[in-house]
C-alpha cells in the first residue's frame, strides 16, 4: 500500500492491471520484471496509476535496476474505474483476461506523458480506459 498524494491516508489497490516476468531474486527471474496498478484513497477518493519496471541487464552502478512512475488520477476517474471494475471477476489478478483488464492494459501499453494527471474514461461498452487529462 502507498500513501495518498492528496491527503496522506493509506491507499488500496483497485485493480492490478498487468504483471510481466518474475520478481528479482525469485526462481525463474530472467532480467525483466514489471507491473502496473491503479490505487484509490478511501478517505478523499483520489487515486494513483503506478508503473514499476525492473531490468537487471546492466550493472547497478551503470543504470538503475528499478524504476517506477506514477500519475495522479482524479476522483471522477476513480469513480468510473470502480464502477467498471465491478464487472471483473478478479480485479487483483493481473493475468485476468476479462474485457476490463484487456481495456486497461491496452490503454496503458503506450508510455503516458510524465508530469501530467490521468483519468479513467469509459468506452461506449462501459470499459475503462486510461488517458492523459486534456489529451484525446
Amino acid at each position: 500500500m502507498s500513501s495518498c498524494v492528496a491527503c496522506r491516508a493509506q491507499q488500496g489497490t483497485v485493480v492490478h492491471i498487468e504483471s510481466r516476468g518474475v520478481p528479482h531474486g525469485s526462481p525463474g527471474h530472467q532480467i525483466n520484471y514489471g507491473w502496473s496498478s491503479l490505487t484509490a484513497c478511501p478517505e478523499c477518493g483520489s487515486g494513483l496509476l503506478v508503473r514499476f519496471d525492473h531490468d537487471c541487464f546492466q550493472q547497478p552502478w551503470e543504470e538503475p535496476w528499478d524504476m517506477d512512475w506514477s500519475w495522479p488520477v482524479a476522483t471522477e476517474g476513480i469513480q468510473r474505474l470502480t464502477a467498471a471494475v465491478a464487472r471483473c471477476p478478479d480485479p487483483l489478478q493481473p493475468s485476468c483476461g476479462c474485457p476490463v483488464h484487456r481495456s486497461l492494459r491496452d490503454s496503458t501499453e503506450e508510455s503516458l506523458p510524465r508530469g501530467v494527471s490521468v483519468t479513467v474514461d469509459l468506452t461506449e461498452d462501459g470499459l475503462p480506459q486510461v488517458r492523459s487529462v486534456g489529451v484525446r
